[in-house]
């Protein structure tokens, strides 16, 4: 089926009018987002069961509703020192294949909606190891948010 002239401005159109709500948040003083539709709940941070020798990006796991969640501390898959917990951390939680997976952030912000063709790459001074984990940069407002791409996050985790 192929369009007509006017049926493939119209799809482009749409295509350019497409938005996307992110929810943001901070890691340290970095303003994130991640694609709100691939967030499965966020929740408050409470007591996390360590897991011995597990990699310092590993903050524990925690059993939400039968479900146990491996919680990584965002900060520090960033290249970040770790996280200092206050009463405002949360955890925003993932699907990777069957597993839930936890993002340990430092304070949630808010859901913007932004356009989806209005992304940028990341900056070029992005430091090393962290570039692959954005699909990109975009604009609300006069900040300028890195939004996440929760599979590469995950999987690039050490096992």
């Amino acid at each position: 089926m192929t369009l007509s002239g006017a049926q493939a401005g119209k799809s482009s159109e749409a295509q350019a009018g497409k938005t996307a709500l992110l929810a943001a948040f901070f890691v340290r003083e970095v303003m994130c987002a991640l694609d709100a539709a691939g967030i499965q709940e966020v929740i408050r941070l409470g007591p996390l069961t360590p897991v011995r020798h597990a990699p310092a990006e590993v903050a524990g796991i925690l059993n939400l509703r039968g479900r146990i969640v491996t919680v990584l501390d965002l900060g520090l898959r960033l290249g970040y020192p770790p996280a200092v917990p206050t009463g405002e951390t949360r955890i925003f939680i993932v699907e990777d294949g069957n597993e839930f997976i936890g993002l340990l952030v430092d304070r949630v912000d808010e859901v913007v909606e932004v356009e989806s063709g209005g992304w940028q790459r990341p900056p070029a001074n992005t430091p090393p190891g962290q570039e692959g984990f954005f699909q990109g940069v975009c604009r609300m407002g006069d900040r300028v948010i890195g939004v996440l791409d929760p599979a590469r996050i995950c999987a690039s985790r050490v096992q």
